[in-house]
């Protein structure tokens, strides 16, 4: 009897181990059928962009520092006028390559926060509240007027 509850015992232990150390992929995928301009489309639903402007691949490299052999995929919009702080980025990263790409928007948000410090206080302001999230191997920049909205409409991309 002894050795039975010892057994039972050890493989409820091992099972609880296995359960617990298992990946979940809560809230790190897109949700079916939404790409990355769809998620840069919810964020300016509520956090509009003055007079936004799609990223080039050179833009993505020179400006955002992405390395694209680290990128599977993005979308970036930006405010095309020299007046506003605006970023909004997507990038799927390659496997491993996760801390890469957030270097390169660390990079990027340290830049635009650069640009503003002594001109337009309300620019500085916002570009000193932009966010870096990370979902999986997605990797997401937030400079806009409302971080927290964008930072809901984003989630609700996320299964």
């Amino acid at each position: 009897m002894k050795k039975l509850v010892g057994i039972l015992l050890s493989l409820f232990t091992f099972g609880a181990i296995f359960v617990g150390c298992s990946s979940s992929s809560s809230g790190n995928e897109l949700k079916d059928n939404l790409t990355l301009k769809n998620v840069v489309e919810k964020i300016e639903e509520v956090a509009p962009m003055q007079m936004p402007m799609e990223a080039d691949e050179e833009m993505a490299k020179n400006i955002y520092h992405l390395n694209l052999d680290d990128v599977e995929e993005y979308y970036i919009k930006s405010a095309m006028v020299m007046n506003s702080a605006d970023n909004t980025v997507i990038v799927k990263a390659k496997d491993s390559k996760v801390d890469n790409v957030k270097k390169s928007l660390e990079t990027r948000l340290t830049d635009v926060q650069k640009s503003f410090e002594q001109y337009l206080p309300d620019q500085k302001e916002k570009a000193n509240k932009g966010k870096i999230l990370t979902k999986g191997n997605y990797v997401i920049l937030l400079i806009n007027d409302d971080i927290k909205s964008a930072e809901n409409a984003v989630n609700s991309c996320f299964k």
